[in-house]
């Protein structure tokens, strides 16, 4: 009896340690890498990051995570995280998990400005964009070849596009993400006074990608860009542009 004891207090107090494990110490021991994390407090289990670089175009400030215990029951690490870049900047929250079977993610938001986009962006665009996206992902799950489960959407709030043939207002935007056999599906859906947009698309394995659709034109459309969308594809019998594109990314 005295063995069993002495056991469960050597076990209670393992784990608290674990539980109040410093978040600093447990940096302080990660191995050197592009990830900078800085000026950490709190513990293991929950704390915060005033800042972490992931590479130099993407920075997270204000950074919170709480572990959640329940997940270990199933044999996986989830934690609430949040992080939040300032007033007008980049945002976003949710809960992610990674175990056994892969990563995944519910309950996600993010926020970010086109500006913030664009420098995410590995090619300088043509043409200069103004809006503000948001992203809901109610449930993502890792798969083969990208995905088990998707379901989100993606907006660009009031989206211009300013270019050298004209300017369209596009008004908002919005994808539809989902997964079908481990390929992720989007649909766009687009209205403004200036165009009508419908396309659906799908990612799959090797960056194998299939883009079909219409694109129409009202008599608001600058005449240069109008013009142009006889490039992309014919026109059906509503006046609306066809678009079919397959490639690799």
């Amino acid at each position: 009896m005295k063995v069993k004891i002495a056991i469960l207090v050597v076990l209670v107090y393992c784990g608290s340690l674990l539980v109040n494990l410093p978040a600093a110490a447990v940096v302080s021991w990660m191995p050197a890498s592009t990830v900078k994390i800085n000026n950490v407090s709190g513990s293991l289990w929950n704390g915060q990051a005033k800042q972490i670089i992931i590479n130099p175009k993407v920075t997270l400030h204000n950074v919170q995570w709480n572990v959640q215990l329940k997940a270990l029951l199933n044999l996986a690490i989830g934690a609430d995280v949040s992080f939040y870049n300032g007033p007008n900047k980049m945002s976003g929250k949710g809960f992610v998990q990674y175990g056994l079977t892969g990563a995944s993610a519910s309950n996600v938001m993010v926020d970010l400005t086109s500006a913030e986009l664009l420098t995410l962006i590995p090619t300088k665009l043509p043409v200069k964009i103004e809006g503000d996206f948001s992203a809901v992902i109610q449930q993502i799950k890792q798969g083969d070849p990208y995905c088990e489960q998707l379901q989100g959407t993606v907006v660009w709030h009031n989206a211009f596009v300013y270019s050298q043939m004209g300017n369209v207002n596009l008004a908002s935007p919005s994808v539809d993400l989902g997964c079908d056999n481990g390929n992720i599906t989007a649909f766009v859906t687009q209205e403004s006074e200036q165009l009508n947009t419908n396309l659906d698309i799908n990612l799959g394995e090797d960056g194998i990608y299939q883009l079909n659709g219409e694109i129409q034109g009202t008599d608001k459309l600058p005449p240069s860009i109008a013009q142009s969308l006889t490039w992309i594809g014919p026109k059906n019998d509503s006046g609306a542009t066809t678009v079919s594109f397959k490639g690799v990314l």
